[in-house]
């Protein structure tokens, strides 16, 4: 076993060669072909895996059932961790993209493997603490669909944007009504020359052809804005998505809990039945 694949997982990147030695021999050779699944989301986990080659696609269902894919692995890349500490069920389906060498790693093995090396524990569980805390950060900053919308935004859909602002507002409307009561009042009453006599043609086209131009410009900025909230929508949906998540993986682990203590039943269960 090549010890500095190991070496290049963030998992085991800080353990010693003759660690990274010890844990290659408890790998396993598994190879799967293409389109099959390696395992599925809700399935009882024992192994960790690591991308030898070919790809591997972790997905995740939708609200209609279908597969959305989270991530597309390479060699070198590893995924199932969780299930080296945990033995809960897995968190996403995972599945051949083509014919696929992984090498293996069981929890029971790699429980012995920490209690032959101690100090190797400590260091494990320092990367995990760390990449809890980056994951943390992450779901701390739940992206604005405003300042998504803005990142992709042409001097073009910028100016509309603009133009739309000003000639929606009440400032406009009143400079505009000023202008045209000026504009009537000068060519009804005398008081100069009359420039644009009653009925006002000049006043018509000039009218006309703000109008003409007006509507498109504002059209576009109204497409600008059903395009920021169909990322609005998909924002929230991920949101809830993670959120309805985090809650079923919360319930799993009470009830986990709940049954390594003994009890007589679920605590998600006791929970519900007491409201």
């Amino acid at each position: 076993m090549d010890n500095q694949l190991l070496a290049n997982i963030p998992l085991f990147s800080k353990l010693s060669p003759e660690q990274l030695q010890d844990l290659g021999a408890l790998l396993k050779t598994v190879r799967v072909e293409a389109q099959q699944p390696i395992f599925w989301i809700g399935d009882v986990g024992n192994d960790f895996f690591i991308v030898q080659h070919g790809n591997v696609g972790l997905t995740y269902p939708d609200e209609n059932g279908k597969e959305m894919v989270l991530a597309s692995l390479g060699p070198g890349q590893f995924f199932g961790e969780i299930s080296l500490l945990d033995d809960g069920p897995r968190t996403a389906t995972a599945r051949a993209q083509s014919d696929c060498t992984l090498l293996a790693l069981g929890r029971a093995q790699f429980l012995q493997f920490l209690q032959r090396h101690q100090t190797a524990s400590v260091l494990i569980i320092s990367v995990l603490g760390h990449r809890q805390r980056e994951t943390l950060e992450r779901l701390r900053g739940v992206t604005n669909a405003n300042v998504v919308s803005d990142e992709t935004l042409t001097p073009g859909q910028r100016i509309a944007d603009g133009f739309a602002s000003v000639m929606g507002s009440w400032p406009f409307i009143i400079v505009q009504s000023v202008i045209l009561l000026c504009w009537v009042t000068l060519n009804v009453m005398a008081w100069v020359q009359r420039w644009d006599p009653y009925p006002f043609i000049l006043l018509n086209l000039a009218l006309s052809f703000q109008a003409a131009y007006s509507a498109p410009i504002i059209m576009m900025s109204q497409n600008r804005q059903g395009t920021k909230d169909r990322i609005k929508a998909d924002l929230d949906y991920q949101v809830n998505l993670k959120a309805q998540y985090e809650i079923m993986q919360l319930h799993q682990k009470l009830d986990r809990l709940e049954r390594s203590m003994g009890g007589a039943r679920p605590l998600s269960a006791a929970t519900n039945g007491s409201r």
